[in-house]
């Protein structure tokens, strides 16, 4: 143990780089996924031509990060292509000519696009280790925390990508660790710090306002827990009244952020955004667009006007839902979702660890309760470890928001929350370790079972490698299996067309169909003419076949078997799977119908 402590924070930084390599070599054979395509030409439209007329439905921070490094690059913006000129939002199109239509090198724009995210992904996982390490007063619990995020296929898998994702997960560790320091110690710097973390949690993504209600509980904690030399009234008034100006800061923040974004954006151009976004939805009838467009044209509103119309349209979008596939039957809302969502991609030694730590809670809890002073050590505990009580609402919130949720596209929609399981888990693992340390044989015992644990979940790790996005774990037979249950992000977003293009090429297929579904171009990979775009509505096909896994379950189950990819899945196995996400099919050239 005091080994750990003293080379704690080597292995820590041994431990996230090997998170870096693991990141940057998985992606570089990854072609764009298909959120990447609008983030990238939305992001560097804001950096260079300060007009936030794409993607205004998400904030704009973790976008304008992703572009920062594509400014180093000697790229051609199609200001010309009426998706710019012409139209409002025209994200899709405008993406992909910017893309793959421009003289642009596209994977090479992927790439460098991804590292920003990448390095936030590292920097959490860095926080993670110290907060942990902070709140545990353990170092072991600090670094048992970092190798579950770190080594997570998921994390990884989402740790790569242009989306919020990531944004939103770091960007609400940074606001919330920096604020609990500053409850702790609260000092002007410390304050300023954790307002403009806040602010950037807001301009990560439109989930934020989740994190408010963590924001009031941890001021809470503090009132009874921080500062015990002050007045209760003194710490409510400091800790709640900070809490208020923290958020007014931090929605000032936003407001100057987004006024940036529009510096250039033409009046009437913001004017018919809002009004093509939002006039079809419910909100109209509420009169919403009108007053959108009225605050456009009062100087200081009109910033909010752009953040409340991303905000109305995801709440629209949320609303409205998305239809995806989910256990052999596509549809929506499913309250289990992202309960066997976390069963089937969580490493198994994650949900191990978990077990362990429930267990651990609840022979802290009955050893609690057969204490004869339980006033001082709640007290006491309390006072520590009273930060873990918000940790728990949150993943709570999450995990009730997603039972009513519409949207159900993937594990990545309850990543936000990993950290703070992480945390929680790492420490009382560790806690329960020290509790052991006079019990000689009991501390070999649970040192070999976190040992054996952890080599399993770097042994998981190591096995997908690349193909993080495409994990599920042993309970299923591994990813071969996981496309029956749950597919989206969860494994096909269109990240292995680049290894389609290597394979037509290296075996020289001629007159591939294909029906892909992802971020990436057909002709850019393929070659114009190369290839024969497909569906299921076509029919049956014969010679060589590509399909992403998400066309087969999602067409499958949505139509009869007249018009659905029965005819293939029922009588073919695939000649090849490419990267878990594409099914390669060589059939016969006469196919009875």
């Amino acid at each position: 143990m005091e080994k750990i402590k003293k080379y704690a924070n080597y292995i820590a930084v041994s431990v996230l780089a090997l998170m870096f390599f693991l990141s940057i070599g998985s992606m570089k054979e990854d072609s764009a996924i298909r959120d990447e395509m609008p983030h990238v030409v939305a992001g560097y439209s804001y950096l260079t031509k300060f007009d936030y007329r794409l993607n205004p439905e998400h904030p704009p921070l973790v976008k304008q990060l992703s572009a920062l490094p594509l400014l180093f690059l000697d790229l051609n913006f199609p200001t010309e292509d009426p998706g710019w000129r012409d139209h409002v939002n025209d994200q899709w199109s405008l993406g992909n000519t910017f893309l793959y239509h421009s003289g642009n090198d596209a994977d090479q724009m992927i790439f460098w696009g991804r590292i920003p995210i990448v390095l936030l992904m590292i920097i959490t996982g860095w926080i993670i280790f110290k907060w942990t390490s902070e709140i545990f007063k353990s170092k072991l619990a600090g670094l048992l925390s970092l190798i579950l995020f770190a080594v997570s296929p998921n994390i990884i898998a989402h740790g790569r990508f242009i989306t919020t994702d990531m944004g939103v997960t770091a960007f609400s560790v940074f606001a919330l660790y920096s604020w609990w320091k500053f409850l702790k110690d609260p000092t002007g710097k410390k304050f300023i710090w954790a307002s403009l973390l806040q602010a950037g949690l807001h301009l990560a993504k439109f989930s934020s306002p989740l994190f408010l209600p963590i924001i009031g509980l941890m001021a809470i904690v503090a009132i009874f827990s921080y500062k015990q030399k002050w007045s209760l009234a003194k710490r409510a008034k400091l800790y709640l009244g900070a809490t208020v100006l923290a958020t007014i800061i931090a929605y000032a923040v936003v407001g100057i952020w987004y006024q940036v974004c529009i510096f250039k954006m033409p009046l009437e151009v913001q004017q018919n955004l809002i009004g093509e976004s939002i006039a079809d939805s419910d909100f109209k009838n509420a009169g919403l667009a009108t007053k959108l467009t009225k605050m456009t044209e009062i100087y200081p509103l009109r910033p909010y006007a752009q953040y409340l119309l991303g905000f109305v349209m995801v709440a629209a979008h949320a609303s409205y839902g998305h239809s995806t596939y989910f256990m052999g039957e596509t549809g929506q809302n499913w309250p289990e979702y992202y309960f066997i969502a976390y069963l089937l991609k969580e490493p198994l030694t994650s949900q191990i660890f978990l077990g362990l730590a429930v267990l651990i809670s609840i022979g802290i809890l009955v050893a609690f309760l057969k204490s004869r002073q339980k006033g001082k050590e709640f007290k006491e505990a309390f006072k520590q470890y009273g930060v873990l009580a918000p940790f728990v609402f949150l993943i709570l919130l999450y995990m009730i928001m997603g039972m009513k949720a519409k949207l159900q596209l993937g594990i990545r929609y309850i990543v936000p929350i990993f950290p703070y399981l992480y945390i929680i888990i790492g420490g009382l693992i560790a806690y329960q370790l020290n509790r052991w340390k006079k019990k000689k044989n009991l501390f070999k015992f649970g040192w070999v079972v976190v040992l054996l644990l952890t080599i399993w979940l770097f042994g998981a790790n190591f096995k997908i490698y690349p193909h993080y996005l495409a994990y599920f774990n042993e309970t299923i037979g591994g990813p071969e299996n996981g496309w029956q249950y749950l597919v989206d992000s969860n494994i096909d977003w269109g990240q292995d067309l680049r290894r389609l293009k290597k394979y037509v090429a290296e075996n020289n297929i001629q007159n591939i169909k294909v029906d892909y579904f992802g971020g990436g171009d057909l002709d850019y990979y393929l070659g114009e003419g190369n290839y024969e775009p497909w569906g299921f509505n076509k029919g049956p096909a014969t010679g060589w076949l590509a399909v992403s896994i998400n066309a087969i379950q999602w067409n499958s189950t949505n139509h009869g078997d007249k018009q659905s990819y029965h005819w293939l899945t029922d009588n073919y196995d695939p000649f090849e799977k490419l990267g878990y996400s594409i099914f390669l099919y060589r059939l016969p050239e006469k196919i009875e119908r």
